[in-house]
């Protein structure tokens, strides 16, 4: 099925009206500087976590897929709702990553059921989702999930869409984002089963801040 296909059979979402350029553009600008550290954040996360099978929700681009090292990689799950995203990925890595790279599109809610991952990186991702939603696909998905590490952004001086030459393909954003505080996170994820094994915060040059939270699974009695 290509892209055009899989667009027509699935409903709107406004992810899927913004160009993968545009985004990455607004990512890389100076006064942004999230692309280059979250490239970075998923280096630490696979250096934190080396297991053999890795999950990516909201894969986009891939932006750190290059970092994976496929001789101790079994699998390379990237889950993303804009087709045209995986169609990068697959363009991008499938030389280097071979048949470990595995893309499904999807939308992140309760109802999805992913493959068993050792590690699922969900980065930048939950502010789209919603915490509530989020904690709930995390918990249907407990089985599956050794170690879940996860990005959000704190915007302690700035808006929730920085402010760039293509901010305003982001407008149609509104509808679907919320902030999300770590601490509300933490609990609410504790709730569902899951540890807490720490947090990072790395300052951006606009006054935001990403907050990576590392969780683990833990047996129900």
């Amino acid at each position: 099925m290509t892209a055009s296909d899989r667009r027509r059979s699935a409903p709107e979402h406004p992810w899927r009206g913004i160009h993968l350029d545009v985004y990455e553009r607004h990512m890389g600008d100076p006064r942004v500087g999230q692309l280059q550290r979250l490239r970075d954040i998923t280096g630490e996360q696979l250096a934190a976590y080396p297991f053999r099978a890795i999950g990516v929700l909201g894969v986009a681009g891939g932006n750190g897929l290059d970092l994976i090292d496929p001789e101790t990689t079994d699998a390379v799950y990237g889950y993303d709702i804009n087709p045209d995203y995986l169609d990068a990925c697959e363009t991008r890595y499938r030389d280097t990553l071979g048949a470990r790279l595995q893309l499904i599109e999807t939308s992140i809610d309760r109802s999805v059921r992913i493959e068993r991952v050792d590690l699922l990186i969900a980065n930048l991702i939950i502010e789209y989702v919603g915490a509530e939603e989020f904690v709930a696909f995390s918990a249907a998905n407990a089985r599956s999930i050794g170690v879940l590490s996860c990005v959000i952004q704190r915007n302690d001086a700035a808006g929730f869409v920085s402010s760039t030459d293509y901010s305003s393909s982001f407008d149609a954003l509104a509808s679907v984002s919320s902030d999300i505080d770590p601490e509300t996170l933490t609990s609410a994820m504790s709730d569902a089963g899951f540890a807490d094994l720490g947090r990072c915060e790395y300052p951006l040059p606009n006054g935001k801040t990403l907050v990576r939270q590392d969780f683990r699974t833990t047996p129900r009695p």
